[in-house]
């Protein structure tokens, strides 16, 4: 037997454990970057976050070798996955140029912080709750199940966001966030599922963040929205994430996740793709 080949019985036995140790392992490893940096700044603690994600994303590569062939290298094409950035492009339009249909005044305060913080979303968050764990659905968990299972991990990305409520974040903003995390993480799974690289939700959960932190006189320097909005900016920002979220996740589950299913299988190298 090649030594180099692991037994992941958990895996095949549990993927429910599985993919619970997906979110956690990496999430207490971001946090240890996050803490080792913040020692010296806030910055070098997102900068820090974004470093042990890459790390992780490696080690993960080394231990499922040889089957699983690593996060970055797309398996779509560029035409396709165009298509399919193309309701976040739309998103990230309608979110600059909110403020005037809400009549709202200009606001624009760019930031190093941002930068990083917007890394550190892009790298950190993708990395706990959707780089390992989705991963890991599209190859041990059956395929009549995985539909359910992105819809689950994506609701339990936006309960996650309740912890902002510790930070001081405003009740009912809260409640709006979870809601529109949720259908975020939808748009993000997406992207990731159907491109078959970490790049693109990478990409597009850190800019949108950073947009948001730089756009947003509601959030405050960590990031956290202290203010409530007007009714009608909030029912706005549950309407357009729940809008490009589910156009997005329809898109990615055309034809019962066919075309997803064989992306997957080409990254974890399974020869023969059902039709």
């Amino acid at each position: 037997m090649d030594k180099k080949i692991r037994n992941h019985s958990i895996c095949e036995k549990k993927p429910l454990l599985a993919i619970v140790l997906a979110m956690i392992i990496p999430t207490l490893a971001a946090g240890l970057g996050s803490l080792i940096g913040g020692q010296i700044s806030e910055e070098a603690g997102n900068i820090g976050m974004c470093i042990v994600a890459i790390i992780m994303m490696f080690v993960f590569k080394a231990w499922f070798t040889p089957y699983f062939k690593g996060f970055f290298k797309p398996e779509n094409s560029a035409k396709n996955i165009f298509i399919l950035m193309l309701p976040f492009i739309l998103f990230i339009v309608y979110t600059l140029c909110e403020p005037l249909i809400l009549k709202r005044g200009f606001y624009f305060a760019p930031s190093f912080k941002a930068i990083t913080m917007g890394l550190s979303a892009g790298f950190g968050e993708e990395l706990m709750f959707r780089l390992f764990t989705l991963a890991i659905v599209m190859k041990y968990v059956k395929k009549e199940k995985r539909i359910l299972s992105v819809i689950l991990l994506a609701v339990f990305f936006g309960l996650a966001h309740m912890g902002n409520l510790k930070e001081e974040a405003d009740l009912a903003m809260t409640v709006v966030q979870i809601f529109h995390s949720t259908f975020m993480g939808l748009l993000f799974s997406a992207l990731y599922l159907k491109t078959g690289s970490a790049i693109f939700p990478i990409f597009a959960h850190g800019f949108y963040d950073y947009i948001c932190f730089v756009t947003d006189p509601s959030v405050s320097s960590d990031g956290i929205i202290t203010q409530q909005y007007s009714t009608a900016a909030m029912v706005l920002s549950v309407v357009s994430a729940v809008m490009v979220g589910t156009v997005t996740f329809c898109m990615f589950i055309n034809n019962d996740l066919s075309t997803a299913n064989k992306i997957w299988a080409k990254k974890w190298n399974v020869e023969q793709v059902e039709e």
